[in-house]
Order: structure tokens, then sequence, then C-alpha cells
């Protein structure tokens, strides 16, 4: 009969769908394998972990990080590159990994230590990106290493050193609340990046991670309402 075919025939269609989100499902489970397998020769690559797949100490670092990109705050942190920082300058660099908006073009240049502390940056970024390339991740490095944005490093560099709110609007043309959302993001990395320093045994970085912390919570950014 007609519906006796009809339902036949949807029962077949039924079948059908469901053997294709099966093959759906099972072609994921491929894709996911082989980025997990690229991730952990990334891993391998960059120190995280040994050959024999344990978690080595800058694998330890980088588990307490989640703020910004682990790997090059990880390169950074086991390099050593925030050793020789004062305060300002390391959360002039953070903002960088904090500021997500595209740099904008015809920025004026650099201090100087902000600069140099910037082309660690982009060396480490460097480093992480060409072990992603080799692992055979879909990662552009130049792109990669644009995407870290300098834009606000002069503007924490003088919070940090206790500028006033209202003057760091005069450094730049980033919306009140871009400022307020990094130096807030960025508290948050700075206590993270103390857990790791202390994971790994320096707690001469933690005291300078935690100073730093001090110096930028403070003001209109952390109040709890900002019409008070």
């Amino acid at each position: 009969t007609v519906d006796a075919d009809a339902f036949e025939a949807r029962e077949a269609l039924a079948e059908r769908a469901r053997a294709l989100r099966r093959r759906a499902r099972d072609a994921q489970a491929l894709v996911l394998r082989d980025e997990l397998r690229k991730m952990r020769k990334v891993l391998r690559a960059l120190g995280h972990v040994t050959r024999e797949g344990v978690i080595a100490l800058k694998g330890r670092a980088a588990c307490e990080l989640n703020t910004a990109d682990e790997l090059v705050v990880g390169e950074l942190l086991m390099e050593g590159v925030f050793q020789d920082l004062d305060a300002a300058v390391a959360v002039a660099l953070l903002s960088c990994l904090c500021h997500t908006e595209k740099a904008k073009e015809g920025a004026p240049p650099l201090r100087g230590a902000l600069q140099a502390a910037y082309e660690q940056l982009r060396a480490a970024a460097t480093t992480v990106a060409r072990a992603c390339v080799a692992a055979g991740l879909p990662v552009d490095e130049v792109e990669y290493v644009d995407r870290f944005n300098p834009d606000l490093m002069e503007v924490l560099f003088q919070w940090t050193n206790g500028a006033k709110f209202v003057d760091l609007t005069k450094l730049t043309d980033a919306f009140e609340g871009t400022i307020i959302r990094v130096i807030r993001r960025l508290d948050e990395l700075l206590r993270q990046l103390a857990s790791a320093a202390f994971a790994v045994g320096n707690f001469e970085l933690k005291a300078k991670f935690d100073d730093a912390s001090a110096k930028i919570k403070r003001d209109i950014v952390f109040a709890a309402s900002l019409y008070l």
C-alpha cells in the first residue's frame, strides 16, 4: 500500500541519517586524534613534556596559566625574560597578551625598555609558531606573531608607575572600557604567573608578580561600581 511504502521509505531515510551521523562522529574523532597528536608534538618540542609523556617543569608552570596564550607566556617565563624586568615593564609587556584588538597602524614608537621587551615577546611567539608549523598545525607564523598588540604598553607602564586613570586616556585613543578590561585581565594573569613562579620554585619572581598586581589594582578600575 501507499502508507506501507511511505513508512519503509521514511525508515530507510532515517537509517541513512543515522549512518551518516555515525560517519561524521568517526571522522570528527579522527580529526581530534590527529590534532591531539600534533599538539603533543608541539609540547614536546617546546619542552613542556618529555619524550615519555611526563610533564616537565615548563609544563607545570603552563598549567597555571589560562588567561593568555600559555605557550607564549610559558616561553617568556621559563626563558627568564621577566627576571630582569621591573614591575612596570613586565606589566606593559603582558598587556600585549591581554589586549586582543588588532594593532593600529602608525602607532608612536615605544620607549627603549618597552621596545626591547616587545621584541622578546615576538621572539617567543615566533618560537611557538614555528613549533606549531613543524608539527603540522594550521598556523600562520606572521599572523600568530602580529596578534600580540603593543598599543597599550605605554598606558600600562604609566598606570603601574602610579598615573591617574584620567591621564591614561590622553595616551591612547582606546576606549576607557577597553583599558579597564585589559587592566583587570592583567591582574588575573599576574596572579596566575605568581602561581606559576611558585610552582617552579622561583619565589623571587612570585614576589615580583605579586607586587605588580598590587600596583595595578587600584582606583576606579577595580571599583565595585563605576558609578561610585
